[in-house]
């Protein structure tokens, strides 16, 4: 019999592994020493840029790689020691676990595992110490201790700046300074598989430069190539594809402030990166944040690559329209890296695809394990010089997932006649949910650890965007009681956020086969059933809508981008994902004018329940609102200032700042028929209750925008009148008319005078033309008078026929709540302060300003008056983040100091 010709790439013809020693490298290097060659040739070259610190050269990256390998020998831990990383901040992280990976074995962790996901860990990863960042270490992850782990504490070099040195304690004596071995681990990552546990992956020193050899070949990169960083450093892709790739080619890493907010204008006009690499769902937010801009934006990408879970046709189009660039899809894995790749190049890419594989490193075999012709759908078999040497601890794997030195990757493949390899899905029962993995198993053991639940089964459900979600189906024990909302409140403590089941049905019963094993498919079909029956239902309903239900579904059907919305529909079941949730709730906030609390959305399933809890909300108006909470942290007191838009800005702020800054965002008066004080000093009095509730005693950092700069100002004042400190007062753009002398004394002398409205025409004149200080004076005062022409034409207009027809409720309502404003604003004549006072001056200058606290910084901002803070939150918050943290360790130091002067006060009392 004819065996059909052998389907592997166009380059491979048996079934014998490729054994190719290094694809191009010279000689069986280490990570280490690669980097070591850059840093000589290129010392002054950037490796690191970013938006949080200064630029990180290759030979400051080898000063640090080389004072890590010192600290850790003299601490007792040896090239084979295996020390675990947890640093949350994305470039300090990459820095830590290059700087251990050349002297030792890098396990880096994500932050955000659960302690009861961190003890299950320990109790596997054979760790011989633990690095935590100074502020984390000791606190974040108890178990460690417990464990018998050494902690290493990394403490950060001065403010603003890449960089850290270690406080180990002695593990043993002093370790030999001894080079790793090539072929030795340089990291051991985490797979995500079918057992509750996940599986350990030791990537060699061999594997890694083979890994960027192939991506630096395969896309051309050169020195002057940088890469944006926006997948986790504690995961494969993100580690060696999107930052050691393009060091090892002597390019840069751009690392934004914050992956999971998509700021274009920072991510390609700041950064300036030529490539970047992420999931589906990263791609498919630069589109709709992309468009949402008015204008274009400029960039200097050359192309970007997709990944980790499908892309559609739909959304690789809109991309490459966005950013006139080609989008190359790309097939890897945790254990072999990058296996195939499209590229930029001609003919080297297909549509469908994800390229063509690296020669002699793919194989597509049948269930026995026969090769198979080309266009035949089978497993696809791995080999080559990036595969890893097999799994730690546990040989049962290995002999399961080898065959004949060929890895089993359990994903269904087919290779055509031209080469380009197609993927079909997977064998394993793993989730791809938008290139994050969830086992199902890791699911249904932590639903089972829930004391009502008998049985348990996490399945697929469809997601628009993600591909894949979670969903489970549970049995409940028969003297329990318990419900979905309950059991997701559960495994909060239990699971990292993306695997928490998104929908989990209540049943009698699971289905199951002949075998007895779970049938999860028949689960997933059982749930789409049931959405298509709702769904008919819903159809056939065709009750009126109230106006904020109407709203509501507008912004939905908007975002999702289908009209197949009701209101008994799930956000996250119509292709919602936590991206676009943020801009739901954002548009939601524009609408009723003020912030909503992000907890809404867990805790209602449906638009109809949603709309409930909104006009509960507007009937009982809370002014304050917390973000990033954190009981240990001094939190920052915001008067948003916003009485048109209730301050939506505060929610990217927040997440700009990141979780260890929190917020307590105060409104201004107005909002939901709160009166209007007569006065800014009564407004900051009412306020003041919020600020001594939440935080009893000082320091207190407080700050405000425009109106709520002013309030915070005064508030500041009454805390320090009632014998209390302030570490900081941050002023985004207030009014000069308040503390210029000239405009002072007019304001005084006319409050005498006029009466209310007029005063505030007047202030408001004032005001315009301080908006205008950067100009240059006849523009000025045309400007000026361009505005009273305006403003008295739309008076006359009032006068002849009252509300303009021109002008809605909101907007009028909005404009009588800004002369009110106008007229406590003009009475205010604030005095110096006994406190720092930092300024981000926009359209007002900061001159004004400079005499009005005992120390003055300020920083010039883009985006004016009003989109400052809108579409140029990270030009604020990076120094902002920076001030606070410098504010932090000055406060730290002084304490430190004070004990000590204290402690010596009484040592000599004692002698």
């Amino acid at each position: 019999m004819n065996r059909p010709p052998v389907q592997t790439s166009s380059f491979s013809q048996s079934m014998t592994p490729a054994v190719t020693a290094s694809e191009g490298l010279e000689g069986a290097l280490t990570l280490g020493q690669s980097l070591a060659r850059i840093a000589m040739a290129f010392p002054e070259r950037e490796a690191f840029v970013s938006t949080r610190f200064a630029p990180f050269t290759y030979g400051e990256l080898q000063r640090q790689i080389e004072r890590t390998r010192i600290q850790l020998r003299e601490a007792g831990l040896g090239s084979q020691a295996r020390i675990g990383i947890i640093v949350p901040e994305t470039a300090q992280a990459a820095l830590a676990i290059i700087a251990v990976a050349c002297s030792a074995i890098a396990v880096p962790l994500d932050p955000r595992l659960t302690a009861t996901e961190f003890d299950q860990l320990l109790g596997m990863l054979g760790l011989d110490a633990l690095l935590l960042m100074q502020d984390e270490a000791g606190s974040s992850y108890p178990p460690a201790e417990h464990c018998g782990v050494a902690l290493i504490k990394a403490v950060a070099e001065e403010e603003g700046m890449l960089g850290f040195n270690l406080a180990a304690s002695q593990v043993s004596a002093a370790s030999l300074d001894e080079e790793p071995e090539p072929e030795a681990p340089a990291f051991i990552l985490r797979s995500s598989g079918t057992t509750a546990l996940p599986k350990l992956i030791p990537f060699s020193h061999q594997n890694l430069l083979a890994a960027a050899e192939r991506w630096k070949a395969w896309f051309q990169l050169a020195p002057d190539n940088r890469c944006l960083c926006v997948s986790a450093p504690y995961y494969s892709h993100g580690l060696k594809v999107t930052i050691l790739a393009p060091l090892l080619a002597g390019g840069s890493v751009a690392f934004p402030l914050s992956a999971a907010t998509v700021d274009v204008q920072e991510w390609f006009e700041d950064l300036q990166p030529t490539w970047y690499s992420a999931g589906p769902a990263i791609h498919q937010a630069i589109v709709d944040i992309a468009r949402s801009r008015s204008g274009t934006f400029r960039h200097q990408l050359c192309f970007a690559s997709s990944g980790g879970a499908p892309l559609s046709a739909e959304v690789k189009q809109d991309l490459q329209d966005v950013l006139g660039i080609p989008i190359l899809e790309h097939y890897g894995s945790s254990e072999a890296a990058q296996i195939a790749a499209n590229t930029p190049f001609p003919g080297e890419s297909k549509a469908g695809t994800v390229g063509r594989p690296w020669p002699g490193s793919v194989l597509i075999v049948d269930e026995s394990g026969a090769p198979l012709a080309s266009g035949q759908r089978g497993e696809i078999l791995i080999s080559g010089p990036t595969l890893m040497s097999g799994y730690l601890g546990d040989t049962s794997l290995n002999e399961a997932a080898f065959t004949n030195g060929w890895f089993r990757s359990g994903d269904i493949g087919s290779l055509d006649e031209e080469g380009f390899l197609t993927l079909h899905g997977r064998l394993r029962e793993v989730i791809n949910r938008g290139g994050e993995k969830v086992s199902l198993q890791e699911v249904d053991e932590a639903l089972m650890r829930h004391p009502a639940v008998l049985e348990a089964a996490a399945f697929s459900m469809p997601h628009p965007r993600l591909g894949q979600d979670v969903a489970a189906a549970v049995v409940v024990r028969p003297e329990a009681t318990v419900n979905a909302a309950a059991l997701r409140e559960f495994l909060r403590n239990e699971l990292v956020y993306f695997k928490i089941p998104r929908r989990i049905l209540i049943v009698d019963q699971l289905p199951r086969g002949l075998t007895g094993k779970i049938q999860r498919q028949r689960l997933t079909e059982a749930l789409i059933a049931t959405k298509e029956q709702e769904a008919d239902a819903c159809a056939g309903e065709d009750a009126p809508l109230s106006s904020l239900e109407s709203s509501v579904l507008a912004i939905w059907q908007r975002l999702l981008k289908t009209q197949a919305v009701t209101v008994e529909d799930n956000f996250f079941d119509k292709g919602g994902d936590s991206l676009l949730a943020t801009e739901m709730l954002v548009e939601i906030e524009q609408l009723l004018g003020r912030v909503v609390p992000e907890a809404i959305l867990a805790e209602t399933d449906t638009l109809k329940e949603l709309v409930v809890r909104l006009e509960n909300l507007a009937t009982h108006f809370d002014p304050v609102i917390e973000f990033n909470s954190a009981p240990d942290r001094t939190p920052l007191f915001w008067f948003h200032g916003d009485f048109a838009q209730g301050g939506y800005y505060i929610r990217r702020m927040a997440k700009l700042l990141g979780p260890q800054q929190p917020i307590t965002a105060i409104a201004p008066h107005g909002l939901g028929n709160e009166p209007i004080p007569d006065s800014v000093e009564n407004m900051a009095r009412e306020r003041l209750p919020y600020i001594l509730e939440r935080q009893a005693t000082g320091p207190y950092r407080l700050g405000g925008y425009c109106n709520g700069a002013l309030v915070a100002f005064e508030a500041a004042r009454l805390l320090i009148e009632a014998g209390h400190s302030v570490e900081i007062v941050t002023l985004i753009d207030p009014p000069t008319a308040n503390v210029r002398p000239w405009s002072r004394l007019i304001l005084k002398t006319l409050g005498y005078i006029l009466p209310d409205r007029q005063l505030a025409q007047v202030y408001v004149g004032l005001s315009r033309f301080g908006e205008t200080s950067k100009w240059p004076y006849p523009k000025r005062i045309g400007h000026v008078l361009a505005k009273l022409y305006e403003n008295g034409m739309e008076r006359l207009a009032q006068v002849r026929g009252g509300q303009s027809t021109k002008t809605s409720e909101k907007d009028w309502e909005i404009h009588q709540r800004f002369l009110q404003y106008s007229n406590v604003m003009a009475r205010y004549l604030p005095t110096r302060l006994a406190a720092p006072v930092v300024y981000f001056s926009a359209d007002y200058t900061s001159r004004a300003w400079r005499q009005m606290g005992v120390s003055f910084e300020s920083f010039d901002v883009q985006g004016g008056h009003h989109r400052c803070i809108k579409d140029y939150t990270a030009s604020i918050t990076t120094p902002l983040s920076a001030l606070l943290e410098r504010t932090t360790t000055e406060t730290s130091t002084s304490s430190a100091l004070l004990q000590g002067v204290r402690r010596s006060d009484l040592d000599g009392v004692a002698d």
